[in-house]
């Protein structure tokens, strides 16, 4: 690969602020392209200027789905900054609940879910931009109908489009390839994730630069090349050095 067809997913470094100095130092890598999570918490001014001082883009931002309540403001601020993939990374948060606890719907819940997001297409599609969700481990529990909720959400509209966490896929026990060939065809984008080991997933002490786990990177990232897939974020939850995850990731990536 190439550094400028890898991109990093912000969040990765939220932790070490101010973004001024992580956008350079993401700039300094050779990396070209920011993924942008809680767009609508962020100042929309300060990350086009933050964006343009150190020659990036951004060509796919996460918006939670609480955004849908505000839609004219999160497509003006999508557009204000020349994104052109909005991604759901989550169904609707829960004041006072753990993050996973956003994810304990029934069917019924899950279908209304997948039929909202749906219904919420066409108006992004009229604005120029595709909308898409982003799967976390949750969506691969089963439900009462052999169903898992990842499919409800894809197969409710063919015109959704599926930011694949492929780290996140294998953490919710799947077969990361598998789901790649299901929904190929609307694979806009993904997460590159990896893990010291399969066990205890959810654990984000577990988390590695990509390469120096046990997923098979060249063998998925194939795969994703015969997709329409536009974006290849690496992503860690809670680095102890976002900075040397991203060094060290890059450094591998560029090998395959």
């Amino acid at each position: 690969m190439n550094k400028i067809d890898v991109s990093v997913q912000l969040y990765t470094a939220r932790k070490f602020q101010p973004y001024k100095d992580i956008f350079e130092f993401i700039s300094s890598t050779g990396i070209k392209n920011i993924e942008l999570f809680a767009l609508s918490d962020f100042d929309e001014k300060e990350l086009k200027d933050l964006l343009q001082e150190f020659g990036l883009s951004s060509m796919s931002a996460h918006i939670s789905y609480e955004s849908f309540e505000n839609l004219e403001s999160i497509i003006s601020k999508i557009k204000y900054l020349n994104i052109k993939h909005a991604i759901i990374p989550a169904p609707r948060a829960i004041p006072g609940k753990d993050f996973k606890d956003f994810f304990n719907l029934t069917e019924n819940e899950w279908i209304d879910f997948s039929k909202d997001i749906s219904n919420k297409i066409k108006i992004f599609s009229d604005n120029g931009l595709t909308l898409g969700y982003h799967n976390h481990s949750f969506e691969f529990d089963k439900l009462p109908s052999g169903k898992f909720p990842m499919e409800l959400i894809l197969d409710e509209n063919e015109k959704l489009k599926f930011e694949i966490d492929l780290g996140w896929t294998a953490a919710g026990k799947q077969n990361p390839g598998d789901w790649i060939d299901k929904y190929k065809n609307q694979i806009i984008a993904c997460h590159l994730k990896d893990f010291y080991s399969d066990n205890d997933m959810l654990n984000h002490a577990n988390q590695v630069s990509i390469g120096e786990g046990f997923i098979n990177w060249r063998e998925l990232l194939n795969k994703i090349s015969k997709t329409p897939c536009e974006v290849i974020a690496i992503e860690h939850d809670d680095p102890k050095d976002y900075k040397d995850y991203i060094n060290k990731s890059l450094e591998y990536l560029i090998k395959i």
